[in-house]
């Protein structure tokens, strides 16, 4: 079921193996959304906060994680596409102890300072206990988050984008019937939804991790003299993998700083920020799974050489974030009240309105993370993962300037208007970045 993405129609070859992803990916908001959901309807506003309070948190490891296993990725898609499985192998086993050692560390770390964390973030005495018990519990699931990317990653770089749907559909649907046993029915609250959540994603990580040792031993290090440390490609990997882990988690960092100035609005500023969020990522998660997609794709064609086919690629993907994000904006505008309805009950009227106007105003930006991420993820496939940095920094900068200097001044309209100069502000440095590189590989082309 693995896709030799080096040959055949750009368009149908992006298509077949993005649809996939972007399902694979809308079922990973699922976990998310169904805490919201759930969480919102039934446990009320406060318990709602102390969920979205946690998101930032939640994102600035998981995104270290998944910058790393996306590093992984590009690396194992060119060893792919050059059909060197023995570099692969290697590959392969080397980032798999790097990314383990570094979860166990974050895992570590994260236990440690949740005290400090809540007091840094200035949290609501009202829902820190809260807080405080969703993220013991979601912090213990850091194992099942790295092993279910670190393997879908893998799978997707050889062109397999259909089993990490699969095994993604089961989880999730365990997710939801585990979401409403543990808070319905056990009345265990907050912690209940992140039980649910971790164990689910760990389910999903572990079916991936035994399908490849079952079905792809040909690239999988499974004999013991193919699992050896290799110090050419560890210094390959840490190449690769770092720049991406960085950057994922400065930007995520980014988003720490806006939770910060959120709290100070008050718990319905949270909420309503915390709903409006989750609509976010579940709207906009298409053109993040149509980037991961273009990622791979670049990767291999990056490897075989095939660089008419990463400048077809590009304008593909661009044209077809472009069509989706105007449409999406349109569709906000005109559902953004019944959006806000799915997680939020119309009484509080508040925080309904605080959504609404979130999920406005954001829809407005949708076509500037089109063109962020299809420049990104470009340049990511093509293994210079360390311009990404420079990226993240941008985002980050534009995300805590807003934040510092308009939250005060101009409350929640603030917080809306923080997405649209963030993207901005990474457009203009990784576009250059990505019309430089291409530029180059033209030039080895003549």
């Amino acid at each position: 079921m693995n896709k030799d993405l080096t040959q055949g129609s750009v368009m149908g070859s992006m298509l077949r193996f993005a649809v996939p992803m972007i399902l694979g990916d809308l079922l990973q908001q699922c976990y998310n959304v169904a805490d919201t959901l759930i969480v919102g309807r039934f446990l009320g506003p406060d318990a709602l906060a102390a969920v979205g309070s946690s998101f930032t948190l939640m994102t600035f490891l998981t995104s270290i994680l998944l910058g790393l296993c996306m590093g992984s990725s590009a690396v194992f898609s060119i060893r792919f596409g050059q059909k060197d499985f023995d570099g692969l192998k290697d590959s392969i086993f080397t980032s798999f102890l790097l990314i383990a050692a570094i979860c166990a560390v974050l895992n570590l770390a994260a236990f440690l300072s949740i005290g400090w964390i809540l007091l840094l973030l200035k949290v609501p005495e009202e829902i820190q206990g809260l807080m405080r018990d969703y993220l013991m519990v979601i912090f213990s699931g850091i194992t099942a988050v790295f092993l279910y990317n670190y393997f879908s990653c893998l799978l997707r770089a050889v062109g397999n984008s259909v089993i990490p749907l699969v095994f993604l559909a089961v989880s999730a649907v365990m997710n939801i019937g585990l979401d409403l046993w543990f808070v319905l029915g056990l009345k265990r609250g907050v912690a209940g939804a992140a039980v649910a959540t971790i164990f689910s994603q760990g389910i999903a990580g572990v079916l991936s991790a035994v399908y490849i040792f079952k079905k792809y031993k040909l690239l999988f290090p499974v004999n013991a003299d193919e699992r050896k440390f290799h110090p050419y490609y560890m210094k390959n990997i840490i190449k690769m993998c770092m720049p991406m882990g960085l950057q994922y988690s400065i930007t995520a960092i980014g988003a720490i700083i806006l939770q910060f100035y959120v709290n100070a609005l008050g718990e319905d500023a949270i909420a309503g920020f915390t709903s409006g969020y989750k609509i976010k990522n579940l709207i906009l998660c298409p053109l993040n799974a149509l980037g991961t997609a273009l990622s791979s794709f670049i990767g291999q064609n990056f490897g075989a050489k095939r660089f008419d086919r990463i400048s077809e690629g590009f304008k593909r993907t661009l044209e077809i974030g472009l069509i989706y994000s105007v449409i999406t904006m349109i569709v906000c505008f005109f559902t953004g009240r019944y959006m806000a309805l799915i997680f939020v009950d119309a009484a509080d009227t508040v925080v309904v309105g605080y959504t609404v106007k979130f999920i406005r105003y954001i829809s407005v930006f949708n076509a500037e993370l089109a063109l962020l991420f299809t420049a990104r993820y470009s340049v990511q496939g093509m293994g210079y993962g360390k311009y990404s940095i420079l990226s993240g920094l941008a985002e980050m900068a534009g995300r805590a300037a807003v934040a510092v200097l308009l939250i005060p001044h101009f409350g929640f309209d603030a917080v809306c208007w923080n997405e649209g100069l963030t993207f901005l502000a990474g457009i203009a440095v990784i576009l250059p970045i990505y019309i430089k590189l291409f530029c180059h590989l033209r030039k080895s082309m003549i």
